[in-house]
């Protein structure tokens, strides 16, 4: 089982194609495997560099968010240029995971997942590494993919020490955009894909995908 995940996290960096199984929800297995200091990176930020893998597509990228799509799923990346600056400790919340929730470590970074679940069998995933944070929703068919790219994303982010401390010291960036949170529909019986539709609609608005 175990070389079945770390060959399909392979192939998922190489290609962006793969169905990932998992027994038992097991999904730090997936995490652990994705996690390899690959040292790659092919899209650039305020302070850092990226990694967006085949079968991602980048829909937005302002200072310290990006935003990705995957097959009709969106993904939300948050960096914390202070936090990794000052090396703050990584503030845990296991209340985010009703449905699943795990903490793991790499190369002295540590970071968890969260994963809530509705009563529409519907998954509002967190996933915090590197001292970013991607956040989601999903159904469960699709939690293993999303999360084994979200992971291979947290893990390529490179950080730019020179760039950072410039900011900092100036304060240069426009830290208007940094966010931690997605607002959670206000109505408890809300549907997450609704919302979600809703949320992604203005934040899209008329913005072009590139090409792959």
């Amino acid at each position: 089982m175990k070389k079945v995940i770390m060959l399909a996290c392979l192939v998922l960096l190489l290609t962006g194609c793969v169905k990932i199984e998992t027994s038992d929800n097991d999904y730090i297995q997936i995490i652990n495997y994705c996690l390899n200091d690959n040292d790659i990176s092919n899209n650039v930020a305020l302070g850092y560099k990226f990694y967006v893998p085949r079968g991602v597509k980048l829909i937005k990228n302002y200072d310290y968010n990006q935003n990705f799509l995957i097959d009709d799923n969106y993904l939300y990346l948050y960096v914390d240029i202070i936090s990794y600056y000052y090396n703050n400790k990584l503030n845990y919340d296991d209340s985010l995971g009703n449905y699943y929730y795990q903490e793991f470590s790499f190369d002295n970074k540590e970071g968890y997942i969260a994963i809530s679940e509705n009563e529409n069998n519907e998954y509002y995933v967190t996933i915090i590494y590197n001292y970013a944070k991607i956040e989601f929703y999903s159904t469960e068919d699709k939690l293993p993919k999303l999360i084994s790219l979200s992971t291979i994303i947290l893990n390529n982010i490179k950080y730019n020490n020179i760039i950072i401390e410039d900011i900092l010291e100036n304060n240069s960036g426009d830290f208007s955009n940094v966010t931690y949170e997605l607002d959670k529909p206000e109505d408890a019986s809300s549907n997450f894909s609704q919302f979600l539709e809703e949320y992604v609609q203005e934040e899209t608005e008329e913005q072009t995908l590139p090409d792959e």
